[in-house]
């Protein structure tokens, strides 16, 4: 398999300065997003520890949302969302057989078609052109190890090695980004254009295994005498709900420095726009596309539950020419309100059909949409049918693969342990009926899309590795899915 470097026309270079007297500069537009980031683990949201000081600098010097509620709650339907705006069921994205079809417009095709060039680095399996997520984008990079492996190993040896077959959990690719993204831009300041870009970075290490380099591993961690070392997370069966409370601490360090080490990474990036003298001209936004579970319901990893452990995703907007510094609005965020506010913020057109709405009116940026009032999360994967509607006050899970449901008064029971079954509360007709609404919304999306999903043309050898990790087919580990 080659290596994921495509590059469909010249490099252009982003906006440093006007070419028309007095006109102001376009944004250039960096979208970063972390695998597996829980918000609570970062210091900018409240965290005891300083595992990400770069990110709670954005966030300092921009606005900080504290609560954005992703689409899904693993990798590859939550960047469909966010490329397109769109719910999971409109784009199709719901499983590892499915890839975005031709038909969708993406954020970098928008940007594209609106003069920028645009660039995309990732290092996780499911950004792979397989699932159709390189559409728009003029380069897009495969940053992981052993993608770059295969190009020299037999799909049968591939298919046969168990450390290859394991190599992405195992994989450090936060360097490689950097350094791409370094590459990149110092290619496009040679070129010496006038073209602004959009570029999007997906930073993979803070997903397990925790294996975070030796300086980052010791950083947060205590004595420890066990055995446990953060290797294996998803298939060890030592580790699991009732294991020891310095087992779990030690992962909980391991996790830790794994954010810290990605931030330091960020910082780089940080630092590469800002020698260039483009960091305040470019619009930044930060976010992930799920959180994980460490066993608050039982369960370990993602893709198996929409609780908010899952769910609940950072988003922090720095952009100084149009958002206040220190901004803390108090609205619920969406992860597909990122790419209608980053147009908007850009001066484009917005995708039509539109899932999400601009957060700039609830910035002081004077953008024209209200914030969304609900968010959508949807799982339908390997065997899963569920669903749930969230706002600040109340949550609906509608488990439709056991045929039931439960609601959550988030104000009292913010760590959804008391699910109710009562719609003759006050609540929960409310939570009822907010559902049907956002359900009538869903219909309205999915009879406007202007595709259907397509079947991913995955790679036979990539294929091979998300079987071997227990992602799709006969491998899937029942009950505990991820990425």
């Amino acid at each position: 398999m080659k290596r994921c470097c495509t590059c469909l026309g010249g490099l252009l270079l982003f906006a440093g300065s006007s070419c028309s007297g007095g006109a102001e500069p376009r944004p250039n537009v960096l979208l970063i997003s972390v695998d597996m980031l829980r918000a609570d683990h970062l210091g900018s949201y409240g965290y005891g520890r300083e595992t990400s000081p770069h990110m709670d600098r954005l966030a300092r010097e921009g606005a900080l949302f504290e609560e954005c509620i992703s689409s899904a709650p693993w990798t590859l339907p939550t960047h469909a969302a966010l490329f397109t705006g769109l719910p999971d069921s409109v784009h199709g994205c719901t499983d590892s057989d499915r890839a975005l079809a031709p038909g969708f417009t993406t954020l970098a095709e928008r940007f594209r078609s609106g003069g920028y060039a645009t660039a995309g680095f990732f290092s996780g399996p499911y950004l792979h052109p397989a699932f159709g997520l390189d559409q728009g984008f003029d380069t897009y990079v495969n940053c992981t190890s052993y993608a770059r492996a295969l190009d020299e190993a037999p799909v049968e040896d591939w298919a046969m090695d168990r450390e290859v077959m394991h190599s992405s959990h195992r994989d450090v690719t936060s360097p490689a980004v950097a350094e791409e993204v370094s590459d990149w831009l110092a290619r496009a300041d040679a070129a010496e254009g006038d073209d602004p870009f959009f570029m999007f970075v997906h930073l993979w290490d803070v997903h397990f295994d925790f294996l975070p380099p030796a300086a980052y591993a010791e950083r947060f961690a205590g004595e420890y005498e066990g055995t446990v070392s953060g290797e294996d997370f998803f298939f060890d069966p030592t580790i699991r709900a009732g294991m020891p409370a310095a087992d779990l601490q030690h992962l909980l360090d391991l996790y830790d420095g794994e954010i810290s080490w990605t931030d330091h990474h960020i910082g780089l990036i940080l630092n590469a726009l800002e020698e260039r003298g483009l960091l305040d001209n470019t619009v930044i936004a930060l976010t992930a596309d799920h959180g994980t579970e460490f066993f608050e319901h039982g369960g370990k990893a993602h893709r198996m539950t929409l609780f908010e452990e899952v769910l609940r995703v950072p988003l922090i907007l720095r952009y100084p020419p149009a958002i206040p510094a220190d901004t803390r609005p108090h609205t619920l965020a969406r992860t597909v309100d990122i790419a209608p506010t980053l147009l908007e913020l850009a001066d484009l057109a917005p995708l039509s059909p539109a899932g999400g709405r601009s957060l700039l009116a609830t910035l002081g940026g004077g953008g024209a949409s209200a914030a969304p009032i609900a968010a959508v999360s949807e799982l339908f994967s390997v065997g899963s049918a569920m669903r749930s509607v969230r706002t600040q006050r109340w949550k609906f899970v509608d488990d439709m693969g056991r045929d039931t449901f439960a609601w959550y008064d988030l104000q009292a029971d913010p760590c959804e342990l008391h699910p109710s079954q009562d719609l003759e509360h006050p609540l929960g007709a409310q939570a009822k009926a907010g559902y049907l609404a956002a359900m009538a919304e869903l219909e309205r999306l999915y009879a406007a899309r202007p595709a259907e999903p397509t079947a991913s043309t995955v790679p036979e050898s990539l294929d091979a590795h998300l079987r071997a990790l227990g992602y799709v087919g006969e491998d899937a580990v029942s009950g505990e899915q991820d990425d």
